[in-house]
């Protein structure tokens, strides 16, 4: 069998991550795979290519029709039987391509579907009709496709996985009295990393004996928006750093005690699931697919937007060691069962063999 992946970027984000995940599933089933991106140079191009995996820009030009050309070139040059796509707003490429050419294609749902399909506009509709299947990383996500009307059969949940969970690779993290909290993500509005922001000058005011450090991991469109603001709540280093964007979150993770998610909305994200497999506690908005993976056993959720609730669960966490250490251990555990890479090899195996014995 041979799959190709239809990618909108390779930039450092959730998606793109997943992506490598993917293709580091199949290559252990000794499935051969192929990448067509519409960007090149980004960052995770050199990670794909580092598996052996060949990377081909399609990209080059604006015009819809100028770059879906491109693609069927390539896919008719280079036949597959499956062509995947990576992203919701790829789907339209994938799903021609495919009908042209005579070859299965995927579609994707990468988040809640909603915010999709608001940042995708008219075209939404297509992105989601369009492919014979969709793949999606949560099931709110397929809940709200299926109300709208798509086929239930027409979409398979596969939930987001993180990589290498078993060993000393993961662990608690030992910070010498100091307790840290961190947000991970892109510093766009999405993530509502202002919330986090007050959040922290709050609980350094209740709190104001406890050695607590806030860190920013991530780096996006806002962070001069949001240093701004920061300096406006009075604080900065050391109790509050931006990181930038990090290569290696690994290390930002063991150095880690919290993880708080601020997220207006969500799919599944990866920065839970890559917390809890380093057993840090979690803190997380109520949105998507989150409550899926966090809940009074892994977690402490909250209403999206209310700083207050954000607050108090941090205020709890950072006061109650035994607390933090209990919820991470179990979010551990359960990533280990529920999202690790021997579980993507077989959800995929058993969708791509669906496909080639029922094509559609």
């Amino acid at each position: 069998m041979k799959v190709a992946f239809l990618a909108g970027t390779l930039g450092r984000g959730g998606a793109e991550r997943q992506l490598i995940y993917m293709l580091q599933a199949l290559k252990a089933e000794e499935i051969e795979t192929r990448v067509l991106c519409l960007t090149k140079g980004e960052a995770f191009e050199k990670d794909i290519q580092e598996l052996g995996i060949d990377v081909d820009w399609v990209g080059g030009s604006q015009n819809q029709f100028v770059r879906l050309g491109k693609i069927i070139q390539n896919v008719r040059k280079h036949p597959v039987e499956i062509l995947q796509s990576a992203h919701f707003f790829t789907n339209i490429y994938a799903a021609l391509t495919g009908r042209i050419l005579g070859v299965q294609n995927i579609g994707a749902i990468r988040s809640d579907m909603l915010n999709e399909v608001a940042s995708n506009g008219f075209f939404s509709k297509w992105q989601l009709q369009s492919p014979q299947n969709l793949i999606a990383n949560s099931q709110i996500a397929i809940d709200r496709a299926i109300k709208i009307g798509l086929d239930p059969k027409k979409i398979q949940l596969v939930r987001n996985v993180v990589g290498n969970i078993e060993g000393d690779y993961y662990r608690l993290s030992n910070n010498e009295g100091v307790i840290r909290i961190l947000f991970a993500g892109r510093l766009v509005h999405q993530k509502r990393c202002e919330l986090f922001i007050e959040m922290a000058s709050k609980v350094l005011n209740r709190l104001p004996d406890v050695e607590a450090e806030f860190i920013i991991a991530g780096d996006g469109p806002l962070r001069a928006e949001l240093e701004r603001f920061a300096r406006e709540q009075g604080i900065g280093e050391p109790k509050l750093s931006f990181l930038g964007e990090q290569e290696d979150m690994a290390e930002v993770y063991r150095k880690s005690d919290i993880l708080v998610l601020t997220s207006e909305h969500e799919g599944t994200p990866n920065v839970i699931l890559e917390a809890m497999a380093h057993g840090i506690a979690v803190v997380a908005t109520k949105v998507g697919g989150v409550p899926d993976i966090v809940n009074e056993r892994t977690g402490i959720l909250v209403e999206p937007a209310n700083v207050e609730e954000l607050t108090a669960a941090a205020t709890k966490l950072i006061l109650d060691k035994e607390l933090r250490q209990e919820l991470g251990s179990r979010g551990k555990e359960y990533v280990g069962k529920n999202h690790s890479i021997g579980y993507l090899q077989d959800r995929l195996k058993c969708i791509y063999s669906d496909l080639m014995r029922n094509p559609k």
